[in-house]
């Protein structure tokens, strides 16, 4: 039954595979399009063709396309002898492109006609036009029109400076020919008062080279100041200032600079025809010159590292022999453990149990519990990991050790706490218990080596006892721990299983309630990793021999510490495409999103955004593309899941310690990553949930509940009847210094419209931003 029930979503979602005549699907795939082609979530074509493509989400050709294509998100193709491009983020063409782009991000190896967009890059565009905000081409022949305008020649210079305009400054600095921009943030804006206010600028001027050291420019420029005062009679909220400089700069190095700026600045209302100051500026700052060298690719770095890593049968640790009662038995302890600390350490009232708790828990059945939004979605699934990995350090396998999630979870909620046994948290311990345990316990035998020894043995233990506790736990008592072996010392082929894992640290700006300035800026510590290959031509029936990962840890600002977690893990696939230039894979796989954030201090009360997907399942496509041109890597991932538990923030529901709803649905995700050798990489993620709360509490009789009657831990509803439909854009760049080091500038936007069925519909958008120094393993 489980093989047909594959066969059918295959077929399902592949409507259209080899049709010419009506090709239409949920996915729909062709050799060649000749008219049109009609995908639900994506269309797909390996040859080519012409005509009009159109996907929900997003388009692929494999050849050269002539013709529209219309994607949701994006639309790629290996060139474009006539045609347009159109979608709201990203369209790429691979090769030659003879017609329009127009989207967000555009990209075109060889340009001949035009791109209109925010973001616009090609290698070459003789006779084309660049129209947007920033525009960057690898010659210096075409046309631009844009804020920012970026060739070959460009020196770029990143500027820190002080001055009696905004007293702290950051800027870059795009010097071309004989004009320059400069795009900057300043802090504290002079003559307001001490506390802090902020600005955005952008400049524009012309410069002369008097010498090779010397240049002297001029330049005039538009502030936008925030005083992020309200309601105050004394200065405004907002202001406007125009201001014109002329500078000399000195080059001291290659890299290292140093100007001077003297000017006027007239500072103005934004809601009446006058002037709120008019005085003169004086600045001294430094200049960084990037320097235009290149470097070898993390991939390739990777590539010869491996190379040099032979694994053989006698280096591979041997499998742990299968102990199910063992398993079992620690699964029990985990339990017995949690509950004796909660009933004796922290003398908690929900661990107080009775045989009559334990008889209540039987009979009166199970509800949807009112717990925090972290603990139901976070810590439960946590914990669930907990019970599988005390099956898979017993030598379990992946499915082996599944209802052992399940038993554990179903155990705690009967017989480890008064409170009546949860649905929800049934689901999300087990489902989410899965996802987060395969995971560690693969990552954890990543790091693993038993020839090691001294403090690189022990920092491989704790490191390995820090990611998946229970094997920990396993190796120390076992004695594992500390034995050195001269055979049978690794437990992770890296020749087979590839692993690319960074690690960012950087500053993250949280709007409140989308402001530009009124939000929190706190550090971040984010960590990425693809853990085996996407796209490889073999069929896979080892769940998670693929994952991605992405958590996002913050520090201070009043947000949670653990505020992103994002794991897709493959459970089975098996290819569908396999041709020179274009390789896919069909799959089924399993999906845990969290996010989570809290008010901004001293801001609105608006949540910026709150979404879980505990318990997610369903298809996906994911098409890889060779080098082409300038990118040595194009990979087009869609994915549909059904979702069984979800969670969301609720504008009406605030029960005990739950202020969101739970409920079920269905995702959609699309992501997008290309990689430009020497450069770096470019990645676009984009996903839409919509969750459906389908017990509300508003159809009770919560009248006993209010005066005592009953316990509102029995009130047994999801919250409010609700649909929430959110979306979350993020899109990231990686710009290299070397082989390991990157900058990484990464945006995200979350928009959330829920339509509740007894209240006013709310609307709430907000974003973020982040930058970064990465590194890379």
């Amino acid at each position: 039954m489980k093989k047909g029930l594959l066969v059918a979503i295959a077929i399902m979602t592949t409507i259209g595979v080899q049709a010419q005549i009506f090709p239409v699907g949920i996915v729909s795939a062709q050799d060649t399009v000749k008219g049109f082609q009609f995908g639900l979530i994506s269309s797909v074509t390996t040859e080519g063709g012409h005509g009009f493509q159109f996907g929900g989400v997003s388009n692929t050709s494999g050849h050269t396309f002539n013709g529209l294509q219309i994607g949701g998100v994006s639309s790629i193709t290996q060139g474009m002898d006539k045609g347009l491009q159109m979608s709201s983020i990203l369209n790429i063409s691979s090769k030659r492109m003879n017609g329009w782009q127009m989207g967000t991000v555009n990209y075109a190896d060889s340009l001949n006609g035009a791109q209109i967009g925010i973001f616009n890059v090609t290698r070459q565009h003789p006779q084309g036009w660049q129209v947007g905000l920033v525009n960057l081409s690898y010659d210096s022949i075409g046309h631009k029109i844009g804020l920012v305008n970026i060739n070959p020649a460009t020196h770029i210079d990143v500027m820190t400076y002080a001055g009696s305009s905004t007293k702290m400054n950051l800027a870059a600095r795009f010097r071309n020919r004989s004009t320059y921009n400069v795009i900057g943030v300043g802090t504290h804006f002079m003559g307001l008062d001490s506390k802090f206010s902020g600005a955005v600028f952008y400049r524009l001027g012309q410069y002369a080279q008097l010498s090779p050291k010397w240049s002297l420019s001029g330049d005039v420029g538009y502030y936008h100041v925030e005083t992020f005062s309200k309601n105050n009679n004394d200065k405004p909220e907002r202001l406007y200032s125009l201001q014109a400089r002329i500078n000399a700069d000195y080059q001291i190095s290659s890299k290292i600079g140093a100007f001077a700026s003297v000017g006027w600045g007239v500072t103005r209302y934004y809601d009446r025809n006058e002037t709120y100051r008019n005085r003169p500026l004086v600045e001294l700052g430094l200049t960084y010159r990037q320097q235009r060298n290149q470097h070898d690719t993390w991939k390739r770095a990777w590539d010869e590292k491996r190379s040099k890593i032979v694994f053989t049968d006698s280096t591979m640790a041997l499998p742990e022999p299968k102990r199910y009662w063992q398993a079992a038995a620690e699964a029990t302890g985990i339990n017995v453990g949690v509950q004796l600390f909660d009933r004796y350490a922290l003398n908690s009232d929900f661990a107080q149990t009775t045989l009559n708790s334990l008889k209540r828990n039987f009979t009166d059945g199970m509800v949807w519990d009112n717990d925090f939004f972290i603990t139901n979605l976070f810590a439960h699934p946590y914990h669930g990991n907990l019970y599988f990995n005390a099956a898979r350090s017993n030598g379990l396998s992946f499915w082996e050790s599944a209802p052992y999630a399940l038993g554990g979870s179903a155990m705690w909620e009967f017989l480890g706490e008064t409170e009546p046994p949860a649905i929800n948290d049934i689901i999300a311990t087990t489902c989410g218990g899965i996802a987060i345990g395969e995971m560690t316990h693969r990552l954890s035998l990543t790091v693993l080596d038993d020839r090691d020894r001294g403090c690189s043995r022990f920092l491989r233990e704790a490191a390995a006892t820090i990611i998946n506790p229970i094997q920990g736990l396993h190796r120390i008592f076992s004695g594992d721990a500390w034995r050195v072996r001269s055979d049978h010392y690794r437990y992770h082929d890296f020749s087979k299983i590839p692993v690319d894992m960074s690690f960012s640290v950087g500053w993250r700006y949280l709007a409140d309630n989308g402001a530009l300035f009124r939000g929190i800026h706190a550090p971040y510590v984010n960590i990425t990793l693809m853990y085996g290959t996407p796209v490889d031509g073999e069929r896979h029936t080892t769940p998670y021999d693929f994952f991605d990962l992405e958590m996002n840890a913050a520090f201070g600002g009043g947000q949670p510490f653990v505020n992103t977690l994002n794991i897709v893990g493959r459970l089975w696939s098996t290819p569908i495409l396999d041709k020179k230039d274009m390789a896919g894979e069909f799959g089924i796989y399993q999906h845990f999103n969290y996010y989570d954030a809290k008010p901004i201090e001293d801001g609105s009360e608006l949540t910026p955004y709150r979404i879980s997907e505990a318990a997610g399942f369903g298809p996906g496509f994911i098409l890889s593309l060779p080098q082409t041109g300038a990118m040595t890597k194009l990979e087009q991932r869609i994915f549909m899941s059904g979702i069984l538990l979800g969670g969301t923030k609720s504008d009406y529901y605030n029960v005990i310690e739950r202020d969101y709803n739970m409920g079920s649905g269905f995702s959609v995700k699309s992501k997008t990553q290309i990689e430009f050798g020497n450069f770096g990489r470019f990645m676009l993620n984009a996903k839409y949930f919509s969750i459906y709360t389908w017990k509300g509490y508003e159809d009770k009789d919560l009248q006993a509940f209010a005066n005592g009657t009953k316990d509102l831990h029995y009130l047994n509803v999801q919250g409010d009847h609700s649909n929430a439909l959110l979306l979350v854009i993020n899109p990231a760049m990686e710009v290299q210094l070397n082989k390991q080091w990157s900058i990484t500038l990464s945006g995200a936007y979350y928009s959330r419209r829920t339509f509740y069925k007894y209240h006013d519909m709310v609307k709430a958008n907000t974003f973020e931003t982040k930058l970064g120094l990465t590194c890379r393993l």
